[in-house]
């Protein structure tokens, strides 16, 4: 190898090296740099929006500043609808010794009347006595919410451990009652520990439909929203159907929407520790044959998403619905006891909220977790084409 071509090697490297030092900061500087956007960025929200932060004495005027920034998006017409979904979300700490819950859980002590049997409670119990060790993460949940204008359906168990009207007042008001005003709430079991879920509808008013039946519905821009009460419906209701059945079955007939989406408690697909239930089978497949989108559910507390399907758990790329999980609002996570074989996406080690983005044929979705600057799941999916269908029974 000639001197004159190592010479040149070596001024190549040189110049390189010289170059590189001229236009890379030294790691010092780096360092600076990122913690200095770091601490601009600390008021900011997650995921690319900036928002004032919250002053908690005007509060009136803050909701309704969202809700007019809700009402203008809605009415943009490249704009979509957005949805902030969760369930199990503030449970209340320090209420007394772990005892009294027990007493008052299996009715020797009065709490409003619990409505559970013996033996649910017992279990229910059991689940709590673990998760008081555990922090309440709803102000962490609602940190996210706060800064997403949208609609907020709250998926059922909104507060723990028995749903009275004090724990209302002490914790989900104080963290996710801020945004009460755009909020679509349903009833999960713990918020029938009271006698007829008394508390609950007391609190939500007519926002939360008819006292005592707790399913409505709505409509948002191409899109059927329709919420449902899971914990009045029976395990099996296979020949007959119920006062709200029969409702679903007129609501269904009648609306003009491009895409529906329907949300209840307590799910009928989940992989974690709370399995599936089929008290919320029949009304599914009732969905299903009018075309359902988009179900969401909570009870079971992680997140996950399921891929399109039948009622009956088989894979339907043309028909099939896409089931979410998101019992991920605030209580102490479970983790994953039997994957199911649609499932496509499971976690339990954040807490979030599901971010859906209706569009007039479409919809989007991310799971946004707590502490994180990155959503969990991404991903997209098109309408199903709604059917009017006869009526499939009649109720008696």
């Amino acid at each position: 190898m000639s001197v004159t071509f190592l010479a040149l090697i070596s001024g190549a490297v040189f110049f390189i090296f010289v170059w590189t030092l001229g236009i890379t900061p030294s790691n010092q500087d780096f360092s600076k740099t990122k913690s200095q956007a770091i601490s601009e960025d600390k008021n900011r929200r997650p995921y690319g929006v900036d928002f004032p932060k919250r002053n908690d004495s005007d509060e009136e005027r803050h909701v309704s500043r969202y809700q007019n920034v809700l009402s203008t998006k809605e009415k943009t017409s490249d704009m979509p609808t957005t949805i902030l979904a969760a369930g199990d979300i503030a449970k209340c700490d320090g209420e007394g010794p772990w005892i009294e819950k027990f007493l008052k859980l299996v009715g020797i002590l009065p709490d409003d009347g619990p409505q559970e049997p013996f033996l649910e409670n017992l279990l229910e119990l059991f689940f709590l006595s673990e998760e008081t060790d555990h922090p309440a993460k709803a102000e962490l949940t609602a940190g996210l919410v706060l800064h997403v204008p949208g609609r907020v359906l709250a998926l059922g168990d909104l507060v723990y451990p028995t749903g009275s009207t004090q724990q209302f007042q002490k914790c989900y008001e104080s963290t996710w009652g801020q945004f009460k005003a755009r909020t679509h709430p349903v009833p999960g079991n713990h918020e029938y520990k009271q006698k007829d879920a008394a508390p609950y509808f007391a609190y939500w008013g007519n926002q939360a439909g008819e006292i005592g039946r707790g399913f409505y519905s709505f409509d948002v821009r191409g899109w059927h929203i329709i919420a449902l009460n899971s914990k009045i419906e029976k395990e099996k209701h296979e020949e007959t159907i119920s006062a709200q059945h029969a409702w679903l079955q007129e609501d269904l007939a009648v609306t003009k929407a491009h895409c529906i989406l329907a949300y209840w408690h307590h799910p009928v697909f989940s992989s974690g520790q709370q399995p599936g239930t089929t008290r919320m089978k029949n009304i599914l497949r009732t969905l299903y044959t009018f075309g359902v989108t988009v179900v969401l559910t909570g009870h079971a507390h992680h997140y996950e998403r399921f891929a399109p399907q039948n009622p009956e758990g088989v894979r339907d790329r043309s028909r099939g619905f896409r089931q979410f999980v998101v019992g991920t609002g605030g209580v102490s996570l479970r983790p994953l006891e039997k994957r199911h074989e649609n499932s496509e996406a499971f976690q339990a080690d954040s807490y979030g909220v599901l971010r859906l983005d209706l569009y007039p044929n479409h919809y989007s979705w991310q799971f946004l977790p707590v502490g994180e600057e990155q959503p969990y799941d991404v991903g997209t999916g098109a309408c199903v084409t709604p059917s009017r269908p006869e009526p499939l029974l009649e109720q008696t």
